[in-house]
């Protein structure tokens, strides 16, 4: 089995439409728009439906799916990923020193509204997950895509952020500020989180 990183930011609900177009802020948009269903109208999101192309999203759903396509500002992780995926004519040289953004997908975005067993009922997952282990390891190596993330966190007021290694994880945001921690289990629940953070300081 290959690797399977993600970095998620849990959120307060009244935030998750606010979040979710800033993850539009961020992305390529998609041809065919997204539709979800509220009881007066419905929502055009210009991002891919996770899923295939029947799925109905509602916007009460216990959670709901895209497939995205982001931007970020490219450093020498991203020049690297980016060239091996076969662009060599492109990508033959150095990182321009000129920032740039460009675009890495599918990143595959999960937004849950009811997280089982989570006592803070007022919190929304975004998750968002790679294809596999190069794009794993890109998560991982990549300063833009971690400040992009911690930037996303912090501009919707998360109140937890952390980036997941499958049998480890680091926290880099909590409680409204910038933190450094890693934990053992990066499944656990933001309140628990909160308890052990709170225990070290």
């Amino acid at each position: 089995m290959g690797l399977d990183y993600s970095f998620k930011i849990y959120i307060k609900k009244e935030q998750i439409w606010n979040a979710l177009q800033g993850v539009v802020g961020m992305a390529v948009p998609h041809k065919i728009p997204a539709r979800i269903h509220f009881p007066e109208n419905d929502l055009l999101i210009p991002l891919d439906k996770w899923g295939g192309s029947d799925v109905e999203i509602y916007f009460n759903d216990p959670e709901f799916f895209f497939a995205t396509v982001l931007n970020f500002e490219e450093d020498e992780p991203i020049h690297d990923y980016l060239r091996r995926l076969g662009n060599e004519d492109e990508f033959r040289g150095p990182p321009d020193p000129v920032i740039k953004k460009v675009s890495i997908g599918y990143i595959y975005l999960s937004i849950s509204q009811k997280i089982p067993e989570h006592n803070a009922s007022d919190l929304v997952l975004f998750d968002f997950g790679t294809t596999g282990t190069r794009m794993s390891i890109l998560f991982s190596e990549s300063t833009s895509i971690h400040k992009t993330f911690h930037a996303f966190a912090e501009k919707f007021e998360a109140v937890c952020g952390l980036f997941n290694r499958e049998e480890s994880a680091e926290v880099f945001w909590m409680d409204g500020k910038s933190v450094e921690y890693e934990i053992n289990d990066p499944f656990l629940l933001q309140d628990d989180i909160s308890r052990f953070i709170n225990s070290k300081e």
